[in-house]
């Protein structure tokens, strides 16, 4: 049989339409231009630069693998998520994945900050495992990130006496889902579950949400200087702090916070928000028992509504607007405070529960 010779840039075009539609029932159309072929390598190659990690417990080692290649086999729980995480893309300017599929242990600080490290681009899915932090200190983070952006945490599960549970500061575009925290609170010190602050760069846009049930320990979800926030349904219980704090953040929701048994005796609240919070701040729901206080706006707060309240037996008020201005509740009922409700130095704030409405700068109920 006489061979054909077919130009450079055709051959190469059958030869790739060989490689990606051989085997399809429907008849595709290769690439016919030099322009066409060189588009399709690009997509091909950006296809092959997405990686995905992995961190698995083999014995007694944790073993974490990027695309199947091993980057670290060893004891060390948060050193192979953190070997997952450093093998990804680099550069890259999507989301990348790291699905830890075993529960494990911290260890020891050695006298500084031990965690889990985020980068820009950066996804982590727990796969409702647990991340125990059994050190003998305050100096373990199951997940920190710092000037980051793009970062997403979920199906996270903590138990003992972490620093923070989560910490995310100077960080943008992040989001936070179902996480579930057992803290132990012991020795006058106590880890604080979820933060969100600005304390190296500006901070803005987070997400948290699905089921969110933070137990013990101090705070459970508490900002500082975040702008922009979608926070979900959140329950605390059984804490030294507040179910949810947010302090100078502004232009954000929060659905029902639940609370028992925040900062019982104190002064913290199951929903506080302090130092210069706002504005433009709604929360749909506070429902606190047996807490210290169930709403509490302090410290020059700005533009906070509550839509409805539900608060019975605080150890202190129910309801404790002080030093805030532009804050209201708009319906709901509060009983067994110590008051219900108090106004101390407030300005054109608005408080109705119990049927009534209470305008007044200053006074008690």
């Amino acid at each position: 049989m006489k061979k054909i010779a077919m130009p450079g840039t055709k051959a190469a075009c059958v030869m790739i339409a060989v490689l990606f539609f051989s085997g399809c029932s429907k008849k595709q159309v290769a690439p016919t231009t030099q322009k066409e072929m060189l588009q399709t390598t690009a997509a091909v190659a950006a296809v092959a630069a997405t990686s995905s990690g992995e961190v698995v417990k083999i014995g007694n080692d944790f073993r974490a693998t990027v695309n199947g290649v091993q980057k670290y086999l060893g004891t060390d729980y948060i050193a192979a998520i953190n070997a997952a995480i450093a093998g990804l893309t680099s550069g890259r300017t999507t989301k990348e994945w790291v699905t830890i599929k075993n529960s494990g242990s911290s260890g020891n600080s050695g006298g500084t900050v031990k965690a889990v490290n985020m980068q820009s681009y950066t996804g982590l899915d727990f796969s409702n495992t647990t991340f125990t932090c059994n050190g003998n200190d305050l100096l373990i983070v199951p997940v920190q990130a710092d000037r980051k952006t793009q970062i997403e945490v979920k199906n996270l599960k903590v138990a003992g006496n972490p620093r923070y549970g989560i910490w995310f500061k100077g960080c943008t575009n992040m989001i936070i889902s179902n996480i579930t925290m057992n803290l132990t609170n012991g020795s006058g010190q106590y880890g604080l579950g979820i933060r969100v602050d600005h304390s190296t760069a500006a901070t803005s846009n987070l997400t948290i949400n699905g089921n969110i049930n933070i137990n013990g320990g101090d705070m459970s979800i508490e900002t500082y200087g975040l702008d922009g926030f979608t926070i979900g349904d959140v329950t605390s219980s059984n804490n030294y702090g507040c179910g949810v704090l947010l302090n100078q953040s502004k232009n954000g929701t929060v659905g029902t916070v639940t609370g028992n048994y925040n900062c019982n005796g104190g002064g913290y609240a199951t929903f506080r928000v302090a130092n210069s919070n706002g504005p433009n701040v709604t929360c749909a729901k506070v429902y606190s028992r047996n807490s210290g206080r169930g709403f509490f706006s302090v410290s020059g707060s700005n533009g906070t509504t509550v839509n409805t309240v539900d608060i019975a037996n605080s150890t202190s008020h129910g309801i404790f607007l002080e030093d805030a201005s532009n804050t209201k509740v708009n319906a709901g009922t509060v009983s067994g405070g110590h008051p219900n409700v108090q106004h101390v130095r407030t300005s054109n704030c608005t408080t109705k529960v119990n049927g009534q409405t209470y305008t007044a700068a200053n006074g008690s109920w």
